[in-house]
This record gives structure tokens, C-alpha cells and sequence, in this order.
């Protein structure tokens, strides 16, 4: 059972890791490169945020699959219906094992061949929150990840030393020549 996110990666190898995703057991793609992260909406502002996924509202009843530091500019971090299973697989041909994390811990060793099923709990978990879920969430990622949160750039550039205080031009010498004097 996990809140934020099943991550599927190289662990402490060197090489990179080749995973397999099937989506209600169809193939969907081959994950090459640090790993891959199925998040859920409140783990998607976490370890998948910053692998380059999106934000996902906690109203969404998705997953996020998002592919770790992956080797193809095709493979782009998509969102499923929760209603699906994943499942994650090493190859029996891949290089090296894998390690699967459940929210960061617990991590376990997947040798080749082995898998990890992911699904949507059909009861979600109650939260409470203090003033609606709206305003929590998009406060919550304002104040904690400073997102959309800039500081009004000035109205205009003035430069330092302009006007009647600036130092005189410098003259310029030609490649070549020398002032003489």
C-alpha cells in the first residue's frame, strides 16, 4: 500500500535499467534509462515532479506513469485512468536487475523476468483538510514548491552611470595599429 508513488529504477548499479510497461496487460512501451515512477495525484507534486511529470489535482482519479532520466525524447510522462493496472517488468534479457521502492522505502530487488502490479485502491483514503481541498491544494503547492509564485519585474532597465555623470567613450584601436602619441 503506498500514498505518493511505486519507482522502479537501477538502484545501486552503474548501467541502465530496461522495464517493460503493460498497461491491463498490454504492451504500452520499453522504459530504458534510471527507471520509472507510477505516481498518484498526491505523490505526483513528489519524486515525480521532480523527474519532469506534472501536477496532477487530487480530484483526478488517474496515475501517472513518468519515466527517470529515460534514453528517448518520445517517452513523455503520461497519466492513465485509475481504473487500469500497470505493471512494471524487467526482461529476461535486460543487463541488470532492478529495485522497486514503495514511497521511497522499502526497497526490494527485481531480477529478471520479475514484476510489480500496480492498482488504484477502490477505497480511497478520507482526508481532512482545514478549508476545502481546492484551496489546501493549490496552497499547499504555492507556499511549498513556490509554484507561480514570481516576484513583478521592474517596469523598465536603466542603466548605471547614464546621463550627464557617464565616463567618456573609449576609442577603439584597429586590429594592427597602435596610438601613437
Amino acid at each position: 500500500l503506498v500514498l505518493n508513488e511505486v519507482s522502479v529504477d537501477r538502484g545501486p548499479s552503474p548501467y541502465l535499467t530496461n522495464v517493460e510497461c503493460f498497461c491491463d496487460d498490454r504492451y504500452v512501451t520499453m522504459c530504458e534509462g534510471d527507471g520509472i515512477i507510477v505516481a498518484t495525484p498526491t505523490g505526483s507534486t513528489a519524486y515525480s515532479l521532480a523527474a519532469g511529470g506534472s501536477m496532477v489535482h487530487p480530484d483526478v482519479p488517474g496515475m501517472l506513469l513518468t519515466p527517470i532520466c529515460v534514453h528517448s525524447l518520445a517517452f513523455r510522462p503520461s497519466v492513465f485512468p485509475d481504473s487500469v493496472t500497470l505493471r512494471l517488468q524487467v526482461p529476461d534479457d535486460s543487463r541488470v536487475a532492478a529495485w522497486c521502492n514503495f514511497d521511497g522505502r522499502n526497497a526490494m530487488p527485481l531480477k529478471k523476468g520479475w514484476c510489480v502490479s500496480v492498482t488504484a485502491s477502490k477505497w480511497p483514503i478520507p482526508i481532512v483538510t482545514r478549508t476545502g481541498m481546492d484551496y489546501d491544494w493549490f496552497n499547499g503547492v504555492t507556499e511549498c514548491l513556490n509554484w507561480n509564485n514570481r516576484k513583478a519585474q521592474n517596469s523598465g532597465f536603466q542603466r548605471p552611470n547614464s546621463g550627464a555623470d557617464a565616463p567618456p567613450p573609449v576609442a577603439k584601436e584597429k586590429h594592427g595599429e597602435s596610438k601613437r602619441g
